[in-house]
């Protein structure tokens, strides 16, 4: 898999290894780590040599694609960086597994591959028409393993992922930030964004929905809607983290952020084809996130 010591990643890699699956962890940062069942192998996603020697030495018979360049809002600050990474790396990917002949690629894609989606339930036949150069990125790699899958006899699956959360965040993320917050016992001021709504994931979810879909071969679907269950917005988000941290000082005004307004997401689709439902509650999923934020002080308070 690529991208198995980022935020997702270590934790599809975890999952894959603890069922015994013989794992291989492409990733451009070394790992001098020893982990069972696990190999993890240095390298750039646009060295194709290098990718087809792994894949032909380890034995790589899928592919699970968690490596990007990952933040709608940081993509907007370096676009060319975003599209190169995330872009080139996948058709860097896809290429060596054509040469290869590897076929099987569970990709990670995302919400923002949907852009403002202005439809009460979104369902995987909303039309993509993202807003962001991150999204951009997500909607042209779903397109391409649309080709590959056509022209080359592929089997690529996509995962539309929702707004990801929990232990070993390190990115902005809303919910992160106001958890930090109330672990702190810091007052936290939002100006606007009270009404804006978002359909919240633990990491474990969104990582075991990419397991299950590996298991999976020649899916009805070439793309699949993952959440962690109902929407809410930011407000009510807050009340629940107040209700679990009584603590917890929240100023948040009116109105929406300056990104994409979706509607709920429909995942019956996962749940028939790949037997996906979320297993956190929002609740559980605070404090878990807030008992890492206090197992690891150094981080309180740093940038998410």
């Amino acid at each position: 898999m690529t991208g198995g010591l980022g935020y997702i990643g270590r934790r599809v890699v975890a999952l894959l290894a603890g069922r015994g699956t013989q794992v291989v962890s492409f990733n451009r940062s070394h790992c001098g780590d020893s982990v069972p069942r696990v190999a993890f192998v240095q390298g750039d996603l646009v060295d194709i040599p290098r990718l087809v020697t792994t894949i032909q030495q380890r034995g790589v018979d899928q592919v699970i694609h968690t490596a990007a360049m990952s933040h709608p809002d940081i993509s907007l600050e370096i676009p060319l960086t975003t599209l190169a990474a995330n872009i080139n790396g996948s058709a860097h990917l896809l290429e060596a597994m054509r040469l290869t002949e590897v076929r099987r690629l569970v990709n990670l894609s995302s919400e923002c591959a949907y852009g403002n989606r202005p439809e009460p339930v979104v369902t995987e036949d909303c039309p993509l028409e993202p807003t962001t150069p991150y999204g951009m990125t997500k909607a042209a790699v779903e397109m391409l393993g649309a080709v590959y899958n056509a022209r080359y006899g592929f089997d690529v699956t996509s995962l539309r992922i929702t707004e990801v959360y929990g232990p070993g965040n390190r990115m902005p993320q809303v919910l992160c930030d106001l958890i930090d917050a109330a672990v702190e016992s810091r007052p936290y001021r939002l100006e606007r964004g009270g009404e804006h709504p978002f359909q919240f994931i633990h990491v474990e979810d969104a990582a075991r929905a990419a397991v299950l879909a590996s298991e999976g071969s020649n899916l009805p679907r070439p793309a699949y809607n993952i959440t962690g269950g109902v929407q809410m917005t930011i407000r009510e988000a807050a009340e629940t983290i107040k209700g679990l941290i009584p603590t917890a000082t929240f100023d948040i005004g009116p109105g929406y952020l300056d990104s994409d307004q979706q509607g709920e997401y429909d995942i019956s689709a996962a749940q028939r084809d790949i037997g996906y439902s979320p297993e956190w509650t929002l609740e559980q999923g605070i404090l878990d996130y807030a008992a890492w934020r206090n197992e690891t002080p150094s981080l309180v308070g740093a940038a998410t």
